[in-house]
């Protein structure tokens, strides 16, 4: 099955003429244009719990010591050990209190030793716990620092030549202001992963059909002898498919059997799938510098 590209943008120029005008000057080399300026830092969100940071250094430190055989660096399981951030002992610890009084007698009969541990080691211990299970319950509030590390320049040469991003897309057209419209870690997502799980919207509002959205997959379904409808893929199986019109916003339906009807399937989004198996980590944290400049 062949796959188009349809082109996105286009570039439109604007030229206005006035008697006595001066013609502008031309513009400067590709090599002595300045760069497009980063995006501003994003401002850090307020944690909702507060864990020092020496105390959980020294406490990971210690279960890597003591505890990473069994429980893994991370305290996330090993080889024999369980996930302590779901155990519910930890998870109901209170400063090391239950943590203490159980590391006191282990579980010998599942090969558990009993540790010995200074009160320090123990605070440690609980408070690099107690961070790891808090920060697993609330990944939204993870904050993603140095996303702007690249090279803007070198991102744009790398738009506009070997990723030939420039093919459907126009720094000047489509993605003109995309570096004030996203931050700088939902630019690099939406270009990685264009169609990355869709999020729901406020409770009680009505999701919006995946068929309505501006980058669904297309479909042709062809009848024989040769009869066509082009619309929005909504099913496709062995045995039916399913398009959307959005002219008359009504949907099509065929059964079908050994392949008939013909389907064929263009995907505007393909570049980008495509492209996950080729971006090195240079090439996209320079792309993601360039379209971040993008004002």
């Amino acid at each position: 099955m062949r796959l188009t590209y349809p082109t996105w943008a286009t570039i439109v120029l604007l030229a206005a003429a006035s008697v006595g005008a001066q013609a502008p000057p031309p513009p400067p080399p590709a090599d002595q244009r300045p760069a497009p300026a980063a995006a501003p830092a994003r401002e850090p969100r307020p944690e909702e719990t507060q864990f020092d940071a020496e105390a959980v250094q020294r406490g990971q430190e210690l279960l890597v010591a003591r505890c990473g055989f069994c429980h893994g660096s991370n305290a996330r399981g090993g080889a024999t050990g369980p996930d302590l951030t779901r155990s519910p002992m930890v998870q109901e610890d209170e400063n090391g209190k239950q943590l203490g009084e159980f590391l006191k007698v282990g579980r010998p009969e599942r090969n558990m030793p009993k540790f010995e541990l200074t009160p320090q080691e123990l605070t440690d211990l609980a408070t690099f716990l107690h961070a790891a299970i808090y920060q697993i319950g609330n990944r939204g509030a993870y904050k993603i620092l140095d996303i702007l590390t690249g090279d803007a320049r070198a991102g744009e040469a790398f738009f506009q030549g070997a990723g030939r991003c420039a093919s459907c897309h126009s720094a000047t057209g489509d993605l003109q202001g995309v570096g004030a419209k996203y931050e700088p870690a939902t630019l690099q997502e939406r270009m990685l992963m264009p169609r990355a799980r869709r999020r729901r919207g406020p409770p009680g509002e009505r999701p919006t059909p995946p068929w309505t959205e501006p980058n669904a997959v297309k479909a042709t379904v062809t009848i024989p002898p040769a009869v066509s409808f082009t619309g929005v893929l909504v099913r496709l199986t062995d045995f039916d498919v399913t398009i959307y019109d959005p002219e008359t916003k009504q949907m099509r339906s065929w059964l079908r059997k050994d392949d008939l009807p013909k389907v064929v399937l263009m995907d505007p989004l393909q570049a980008h799938m495509d492209m996950l198996r080729k971006w090195t980590d240079d090439d996209m944290r320079n792309v993601t510098a360039f379209l971040a400049g993008l004002k």
